[in-house]
């Protein structure tokens, strides 16, 4: 095995760190823009349970990163670094506690990627997924509920004139998360409205994606209905989710100087002591853009007016690239009023594919009353944007994610993040994807360790971090010539040699090819799912694999992925549960 090499600074080994701490830029963004947000109210328990499957287009687009088909890296040559080999296989500390499969493709509508999301609260566990959401009793595994996304948002929902274009509002890439300091659930999903022509015709998200492509516009003069994008975000009145929750439609129609014309896209979702936080790549009919609000948490979960304030044109002006999906933190116990919340986001290179040497941290002071927003530049150890990877039996590839950050975690002062990058392991001109994982300290606002983590000839990518008491954990996918897509969890614990991880277990192996479009890249995943358990502190992770069935592509059916839901835990380690302090 390869060691991840670095300095030391405060006795930790240090990897990607310059030597400098960063400094406020100003201009990073535009805002803030101050509107409020009626509540409309669902009782999950009356809503009537739905399997029925239905043909959709695929959810998500991702304009700004294009799919080479070329496998694993061919013709790229990303920078040479020491990374860590996995060490699946070996004996280690990681443990499996409870396993069962959550929903799986044959049972949803058109979801295709996943977005699969796991909130574990105290009974109770939310899996939310395109286009549905399942509730299971979270040490039996029994769904207790099973409905489709856009039936948890009906009363807030307009259906527009002239109807919804699929017959149903367009709801998908769902985020799901419990707040362990109140016991409430929160999920957030997007609602694409498809636009029309005077003559029709649906304007798609496919004309969205060139024009974002071409920095122009669309030609406006023949347009009846423009496309529109909104928020949709919504809490459990209590700590059941098979009761009452809350919910919202961020902007609404008719908010003034709010513009949502065009396709709200990859939102994410956070929150702190005060605070709800959602950001979106917005791909609008003249431009690209990352935009985020600020929703007051105390309102939000009684079910009241929201006040919220919108920040647009979010930009890091020093970065290696285009600032793209910006991920709030998930920190309960701090924040808010009296305190800094964190966001990330690490760089679409430019020029493609890389290398970028910069993540960006943003830090918002606030949130309820006045809120202020900066970025800071910092710099890390090359990444370069991963090429999809190989799978056995076919040439079709599985799309890896890029270099976008899967999310962002807090955890005593630690911000938590990690992403994919190529990795020539043996400087043969074939890279494979890679994880690089990093530990950001926020006071200092420095990278104290990161370590890039995978294996010669396989990719490892989508990793998802969980944080809390003494380990973090990561889950990721892993696929590869000789290897089907499957679900991996590795991670570390506090006093573990520093720049490395500890451990990493294979949850479920894939057992067939996946090629569910017919290639030549499969969307695969698109996010996996981590959630610290408000009890015990043990983390529950959540992805997808290929299972046993096979579905020749010249068939209508898709060839299906089934997802896992996994407790995992380190046997040594502190859990991070209630009585965890974010401080």
């Amino acid at each position: 095995m390869l060691q991840t090499v670095g300095v030391g600074i405060g006795g930790l080994a240090v990897s990607g760190f310059a030597g400098e701490v960063a400094t406020a830029k100003t201009g990073c963004a535009r805002g803030p823009f101050e509107r409020t947000y009626e509540p409309g109210t669902v009782n999950v328990g009356q809503i009537r349970a739905g399997q029925a499957r239905e043909d959709a287009p695929s959810p998500s687009i991702d304009p700004a990163s294009p799919r080479s088909g070329a496998a694993d890296g061919e013709g790229e040559q990303p920078p040479r670094l020491a990374a860590q080999e996995s060490n699946v296989g070996e004996e280690g500390p990681l443990t499996i506690r409870t396993e069962y499969d959550g929903v799986n493709s044959l049972e949803t509508r058109g979801g295709v990627p996943s977005d699969s999301q796991v909130a574990a609260g105290n009974g109770q566990l939310v899996h939310a997924l395109n286009r549905n959401v399942a509730i299971y009793n979270k040490q039996s595994g029994r769904r207790e509920q099973f409905f489709r996304l856009e039936s948890l948002w009906e009363p807030v929902i307009e259906e527009p004139e002239g109807g919804f274009v699929f017959g149903t509002p367009f709801v998908f890439d769902p985020r799901a998360r419990y707040d362990r300091n109140a016991d409430r659930f929160v999920l957030c999903a997007t609602q694409f409205q498809f636009g029309l022509t005077t003559d029709g015709e649906r304007i798609d998200r496919e004309d969205l994606e060139e024009a974002a492509r071409e920095d122009g516009e669309l030609d406006t003069s023949d347009i009846s209905r423009p496309p529109k994008g909104w928020f949709l975000v919504a809490v459990s009145a209590t700590s059941n989710p098979n009761g009452e929750w809350y919910v919202y439609r961020v902007p609404p129609e008719d908010a003034s100087g709010v513009d949502n014309e065009g396709l709200v896209d990859y939102p994410t979702l956070g929150f702190d002591r005060d605070a709800v936080y959602m950001t979106q790549n917005f791909f609008g009919t003249t431009k690209f853009e990352v935009t985020m609000v600020t929703m007051d948490k105390a309102a939000m979960y009684a079910g009241e007016t929201v006040t919220a304030y919108h920040f647009d044109r979010m930009n890091d002006p020093d970065s290696d690239g285009i600032t793209f999906t910006v991920h709030p933190g998930q920190q309960p116990f701090s924040g808010g009023s009296d305190g800094t919340f964190y966001l990330a986001n690490s760089d679409f290179p430019v020029p493609f594919p890389g290398p970028a040497e910069t993540l960006t941290l943003w830090e918002l002071t606030d949130p309820v009353d006045e809120p202020t927003l900066e970025c800071f530049t910092l710099d890390v150890d090359p990444y370069v944007y991963p090429s999809p990877a190989r799978q056995p039996e076919t040439d079709s590839l599985v799309d890896t994610l890029g270099t976008r950050l899967m999310n962002v975690d807090f955890n005593d002062g630690s911000v938590w993040a990690a992403h994919s990058t190529a990795v020539d392991w043996n400087g043969d001109g074939r890279p494979v994807a890679a994880i690089r994982w990093y530990e950001i300290d926020a006071r200092s606002r420095s990278v104290v360790q990161s370590g890039t983590y995978g294996e010669p000839g396989t990719s490892y990518f989508m990793p998802t971090v969980g944080s809390g008491g003494d380990a973090t954990v990561i889950a990721h996918n892993v696929s590869g010539p000789d290897t089907f897509p499957r679900m991996d969890v590795a991670g570390r614990t506090a006093d573990f040699t520093p720049g490395r991880l500890e451990d990493g277990i294979v949850v479920e192996s894939g057992e067939s090819k996946y090629n569910a479009l017919s290639g030549p890249v499969e969307r695969w995943g698109d996010y996996n799912g981590v959630s610290v358990d408000p009890a015990s502190g043990r983390f529950w992770t959540v992805s997808q694999y290929s299972p046993d069935i096979d579905i020749p592509v010249e068939e209508d059916e898709r060839d299906p992925y089934f997802t896992r839901i996994a407790e995992v835990y380190f046997e040594e380690a502190t859990g991070g549960g209630n009585g965890q302090s974010d401080s």
